[in-house]
C-alpha cells in the first residue's frame, strides 16, 4: 500500500522539484522586469508633447529607466546562471524595484502619477518569491520611499516658490498653511501605502497556498505513478498470461508470460486479438455469444497448453474483456498437490491403523512356522501369510514415500562420483548374484540437482526393473546407466538401459499408473512413485523403447551445471 506523505513536509524530490519550479518563477519575473523597462525607455523617448511619463522631470527619468533595464539585464543572466542564490538575487531585485520606480515615480507627478501601479505590482510580485517577513518589509519599503519622495517634492516645491517670491532661497513663513493644504497628497498616500501591505500580504498568502497545491499535487501525481508501475510490474510478473481485448477486438494489454505463450512480438501496437492468435480470439468470440465451456488450446507445437478464462473489467473499463492464461500443466500440478495432501493425511491414518495388526498376523505367522505341531501344510501357509504381509507393509511404505514427496532437501550432485557410489552400493541390496554392469558420464565433471536420497529411491527403483525384467531366460541381467546433454535444450539426462525383451505396446500407456504391474508379487507403486519423486525436483522420467531391443528409462534434470564451475 502506497501511503501519502504529510503536506507539512516535502521530501527530497518535492524540494528539488520545489527549487527548479521558483527558479522558473524568478525568470519570468526577470523577463516582465526587461519587457517592461523597454516600454518604460520607449515612453521616456517620445516627443515632449506626447511624453507620458517623466513630464516632471524627464532626464532623471530616462536615466533611471536606463539603470532599470541594465538592473533587468543582469538580473535575468543572474537567474539562468543561478548565481548567487536566489533568496539573495530576490532581495536584491525588490530593492532594485522599490528604488527605481520610486525615482521614475518622482519624476513623473509623485504620488499622484500613474505608475504608483507598478510599485504595487512589483511588491506583490516580489512577495510571491520572498517569505512573509521579506513581503511585508519590501511593502513598508515601498511606502517609506513614496513619503519621503512626496516631501522631497513638497521641499523641491516650497524652494521654487520661496525664489518666485523673494528671490532667495529661503524658507517662506506662510509654508506652513501650504503644507496644511495638502490634506488630499496624505490621504493618497496612506490609501497607497495600504494598498502596498494588503497586495503583499494578500499575494503571499495566495502564492503560498499555490505552492502548497502544486507539491499536493506532485505528490499525487508520483503516487499514481508508483502505484502504475506497482501494478504494470505485478502484471507483468504474474505466472498466468494476461490479456486486455477492447470491444473492437484490439490487443490492449498484454503481460510477458502471455507474450511468451503465444509466440508474439515484445511492442504490440493494437495488435487485433485475430492476428496474435486465432484459436484464442474464436473462444473470445464464442465466450461473447454466451458459450460456457472453453477448451484449452496449444499456440503452437513447441507451447504449453492455456486454458482461456474470460471477465469484463469493472468501471471506465467496463467494456473491454479481460483474458487470463494458463499454463494446463501448471493447473495439472496443482491438482495432484492437493491431490497428494490428501493422500499423505489418508496414509497417516493407514500407517497407524494397518501397520499395527500387520505386524500381529506377521508375528503369528511367524510362530505357527516355528511350532513343533505344525504340519507341512501349515507351514506353507503361514509362509504365504508372512509373504503377504511383506508385500503389504512394502505397500505402505512406498506410499508413505509418496506423501513424503514435498519434503524434497535438493543438492547439488556430482553425477560420475554420486553413480560410482551407487554402484557399489545397489548390489548388496539384490539376491541377484551377478549383475553386468556398466556406466559412462559425458561431459565427467556435469553435476545435478536433486535431492539425494529420493534420486537413490528411483535409481533404485529402475535398476531393480531392469534386474527383474530386462533379462531374457538364462542371460545375466545386464544394466546400462548413461549420463549426458540432450541436444535441443542442453539438459542434462540419465538413462537406465537394460538388455531384456522390452514393455509390450499395450503396456506402455499405463506404465506410470500407479499399482499396475506385470509381477504378482509386485505393489505396482515402484514407476509411479519414481516418477512422483522426479517431477518434486522438477525434472521428467519417461520410457524410451531402444530399437535394438531392451527398455530405456530417462531422468532429464532441470539444467546442468558443472563441477569446474566451484572449482
Amino acid at each position: 500500500m502506497i501511503v501519502a506523505q504529510p503536506t507539512a513536509a516535502l521530501s527530497l524530490p518535492d524540494r528539488f522539484m520545489d527549487r527548479r519550479h521558483l527558479w522558473r518563477v524568478f525568470r519570468a519575473s526577470s523577463i516582465f522586469r526587461v519587457i517592461l523597462a523597454a516600454l518604460l525607455l520607449a515612453a521616456a523617448a517620445l516627443d515632449e508633447q506626447n511624453r507620458l511619463f517623466g513630464k516632471q522631470n524627464p532626464q532623471l527619468f530616462l536615466w533611471a529607466a536606463l539603470g532599470y533595464l541594465a538592473l533587468a539585464l543582469l538580473a535575468s543572466a543572474n537567474a539562468y546562471w543561478r548565481r548567487p542564490r536566489m533568496v539573495v538575487q530576490a532581495h536584491l531585485q525588490m530593492v532594485a524595484d522599490l528604488v527605481v520606480l520610486t525615482v521614475m515615480i518622482s519624476a513623473s507627478g509623485g504620488i499622484t502619477s500613474s505608475l504608483n501601479s507598478l510599485l504595487i505590482t512589483a511588491v506583490a510580485a516580489n512577495s510571491i518569491l520572498l517569505p512573509l517577513s521579506s513581503a511585508l518589509l519590501a511593502a513598508a519599503m515601498g511606502f517609506i520611499l513614496l513619503a519621503a519622495s512626496w516631501l522631497l517634492n513638497q521641499w523641491h516645491a516650497a524652494q521654487a516658490l520661496a525664489r518666485a517670491e523673494h528671490g532667495a532661497m529661503g524658507w517662506p513663513p506662510h509654508l506652513w498653511g501650504r503644507l496644511g493644504d495638502v490634506n488630499d497628497d496624505l490621504v493618497r498616500l496612506g490609501v497607497l501605502g495600504a494598498v502596498l501591505f494588503i497586495a503583499a500580504g494578500l499575494t503571499y498568502a495566495l502564492a503560498e497556498r499555490a505552492r502548497r497545491g502544486e507539491a499536493l499535487a506532485r505528490r499525487r501525481t508520483l503516487e499514481l505513478f508508483e502505484a502504475a508501475e506497482l501494478s504494470q510490474g505485478i502484471i507483468r510478473h504474474l505466472q498466468n498470461g494476461v490479456v486486455v481485448v477492447d470491444p473492437t477486438g484490439q490487443v490492449q494489454l498484454l503481460n510477458e508470460t502471455a507474450q511468451e505463450w503465444l509466440d508474439c512480438p515484445r511492442a504490440v501496437p493494437d495488435l487485433p486479438l485475430e492476428a496474435l492468435s486465432p484459436p484464442l480470439a474464436g473462444r473470445l468470440r464464442n465466450w461473447l455469444d454466451g458459450g460456457m465451456e472453453h477448451p484449452a488450446f496449444r499456440p503452437a507445437e513447441h507451447r504449453p497448453e492455456l486454458i482461456p478464462r474470460f471477465t469484463r473489467l469493472s468501471g471506465r473499463q467496463a467494456a473491454n474483456v479481460l483474458v487470463l492464461l494458463e499454463d494446463s500443466q501448471q493447473a495439472a500440478e496443482r491438482l495432484q498437490q492437493i491431490k497428494l495432501a490428501a493422500l499423505g493425511r489418508l496414509t497417516a491414518g493407514i500407517a497407524h491403523e494397518i501397520r499395527n495388526p500387520l505386524a500381529a498376523i506377521g508375528h503369528a505367522a511367524q510362530l505357527l512356522q516355528e511350532s513343533a505341531s505344525a504340519g507341512a501344510s501349515d507351514q506353507r501357509l503361514a509362509q504365504i501369510v508372512h509373504n503377504n504381509v511383506k508385500r503389504a507393509n512394502r505397500i505402505i511404505s512406498d506410499v508413505l514415500d509418496l506423501a513424503r514427496r514435498d519434503q524434497l532437501k535438493p543438492e547439488r550432485l556430482a553425477l560420475k562420483t554420486w553413480l560410482e557410489d551407487f554402484r557399489q552400493e545397489f548390489p548388496r541390496g539384490l539376491d541377484q548374484p551377478t549383475i553386468e554392469w556398466r556406466q559412462s558420464v559425458e561431459p565427467a565433471e556435469m553435476a545435478v540437482t536433486f535431492d539425494p536420497h529420493q534420486l537413490w529411491q528411483v535409481l533404485w527403483n529402475l535398476c531393480a526393473n531392469a534386474c527383474q525384467h530386462g533379462s531374457r531366460a538364462g542371460e545375466t541381467p545386464r544394466i546400462e546407466l548413461h549420463a549426458g546433454l540432450d541436444d535441443g535444450r542442453a539438459r542434462p539426462f540419465l538413462d537406465v538401459r537394460d538388455t531384456g525383451p522390452g514393455i509390450a505396446a499395450d503396456n506402455v500407456a499405463k506404465l506410470f499408473e500407479p499399482f499396475f504391474t506385470t509381477r504378482a508379487k509386485g505393489t505396482g507403486l515402484g514407476l509411479y512413485l519414481a516418477r512422483e519423486l522426479c517431477e518434486a525436483n522438477r525434472a521428467q522420467l519417461q520410457y524410451r523403447p531402444l530399437p535394438e531391443g531392451g527398455s530405456c528409462f530417462r531422468i532429464t534434470f532441470t539444467a546442468a551445471n558443472f563441477v569446474s564451475e566451484t572449482n
